[in-house]
């Protein structure tokens, strides 16, 4: 009985509110037309904002098959390597007269800063090797001659084979690396992969259909409706402000 009496006082405590704010937007009819049309003015303006930067539509992009690796992409190549160790030269060798015999010439230098001064007068086509040990080594491209080591963030929907994606594979960084690890296998198992690693593909993976969207004009919508709706507030304030005005002088 309580409960039943409970919920009848809610909903007339509810109705008698409407009812009364009802009543108070009717006498304040100008501030009320307002405190709607302002919110309707962003909004229009929000919706301009959208359509002048659309969010970017890709398509579904297939599975890419690249060519198997080119070892002519290294012509003339100027392959300087150290230090000078009979485990070195031994793999050196093995690289310019077995896998790559066409397209590599090769240096000898008894340190690191010697390569380095020395790679300051060569052409582009220089490529410093580093040996850390006989199993382990690092690559000294000239910065022109690779692509920046970055993580690729944007939609592969505009990616072909010459995209930044696929730059290692065409650029020989990935053909030098091949030939080498072939070397160092063989002089370690006296087992020759070469052909098997020259006849490696590789494939740039497909992705369904995305739509990118981007985070400026994102941020700005998220702001702009905050903006939007800031005169409801507004506009409540000033009534309860009046309205204890009016309660005060009344005492």
């Amino acid at each position: 009985m309580s409960t039943a009496i409970r919920e009848v006082g809610v909903w007339r405590q509810t109705r008698t509110l409407l009812l009364k704010n009802y009543l108070i937007k009717c006498r304040t009819k100008k501030s009320s037309v307002q405190e709607i049309l302002f919110p309707l003015f962003f909004l229009f303006w929000l919706i301009l904002i959208s359509m002048m930067h659309p969010n970017k539509k890709y398509e579904e992009v297939p599975n890419i098959e690249l060519n198997p690796m080119d070892k002519f992409t290294l012509s003339n190549l100027i392959l300087g390597y150290t230090p000078v160790t009979n485990i070195t030269s031994s793999i050196m060798q093995k690289v310019s007269t077995d896998h790559l015999p066409d397209v590599i010439i090769t240096e000898e230098y008894t340190n690191e800063k010697e390569m380095l001064t020395s790679s300051l007068s060569k052409p582009s086509n220089f490529v410093g090797v580093v040996f850390k040990d006989s199993m382990s080594y690092e690559l000294r491209f000239f910065p022109d001659m690779i692509p920046v080591s970055s993580i690729y963030m944007d939609s592969r929907a505009g990616c072909s084979k010459s995209c930044e994606a696929a730059q290692y594979w065409s650029s020989g960084f990935t053909v030098l690396q091949a030939s080498i690890d072939a070397a160092i296998i063989q002089l370690k198992t006296n087992v020759s992969l070469w052909k098997e690693l020259e006849s490696t593909k590789a494939v740039i993976m497909g992705e369904t259909a995305v739509v990118e969207i981007d985070t400026f004009p994102r941020g700005v919508i998220l702001i702009y409706l905050v903006i939007a709706f800031s005169p409801f507030g507004y506009f409540l304030a000033i009534h309860i402000v009046a309205k204890k005005k009016k309660k005060k002088k009344k005492k």
